[in-house]
């Protein structure tokens, strides 16, 4: 689901960007005027862009799309830039009032519905390299769909898993939880091996994390998991996984 939703809001055309910024229809969303002295426009959305232009005070501007920090504009004559959030904040809209850019923010980031993420570490000592989609239930139950590969010396392991995540303080900038969950992990000896076997079993897990709130709709998570492969001989098998990586909220 969330990667449907990032390729949807990717294909969505310009001005439907501006809608979904201010939660109004395009032809009043799309419009905002400036009330400081003027606003600087930069070729490109950072401030290591040169300023090509300015638009003084009162002089009216069309959204295009928004890039984290940055907003592209036009004006009457067909121009294009970047500006700031933060000087678009200060326009108005056509009824006079500020405009609401509905910046995602650490309020923001407590009350996240959905998240998605990738994330790279290590399985049992080999390189593994994982990614998660996650809804929230309530204030502090999420599940979530994991896709794991993981390149070993003698194998290579694809896994899923689901999981529960039970978060304890999910408005904090740094939070921690716990997740437990079940899967199914796939192992695929490499060709060098004199009698490959190729294997696939049950998982179960259990570990414990922490979320940390950068900026934005971004925030890094780092976890660590103990696995036990359920298998047909006398004894299980059990792994410990480590990861880490950057993820996204909506």
């Amino acid at each position: 689901m969330p990667t449907a939703l990032l390729m949807f809001m990717l294909l969505l055309p310009a001005q439907s960007w501006a809608g979904w910024l201010w939660g109004q229809d395009d032809a009043d969303a799309a419009q905002v005027r400036v009330t400081e002295p003027y606003i600087a426009w930069r070729t490109g959305p950072a401030t290591g862009y040169p300023v090509f232009h300015t638009s003084e005070k009162g002089e009216w501007l069309t959204i295009i799309q928004r890039r984290t920090s940055w907003i592209k504009v036009t004006d009457a004559r067909g121009r294009e830039g970047w500006v700031s959030v933060a000087d678009i904040a200060q326009t108005v809209d056509a009824t006079g009032n500020l405009v609401d850019l509905q910046v995602p923010d650490l309020e923001s980031f407590g009350d996240r519905r959905v998240e998605a993420g990738l994330m790279m570490g290590e399985f049992d000592g080999a390189a593994v390299t994982a990614g998660y989609g996650g809804i929230r239930m309530t204030r502090n139950l999420s599940a979530e769909l994991w896709a794991s590969q993981i390149l070993g010396s003698a194998s290579e392991i694809r896994m899923v898993n689901a999981n529960l995540v039970h978060q304890l303080f999910p408005h904090w900038r740094v939070s921690p939880f716990f997740t437990l969950g079940v899967g199914h992990i796939w192992v695929d000896p490499k060709a060098t091996l004199a009698q490959p076997e190729e294997r696939d079993n049950s998982i179960g897990h259990a570990g414990l994390g922490i979320r940390a709130y950068i900026t934005d709709r971004y925030f890094i998570r780092a976890e660590v998991k103990d696995y036990k492969v359920f298998t047909t001989r006398s004894t299980n098998e059990e792994a410990t996984e480590w990861k880490i990586g950057l993820s996204v909220f909506f």
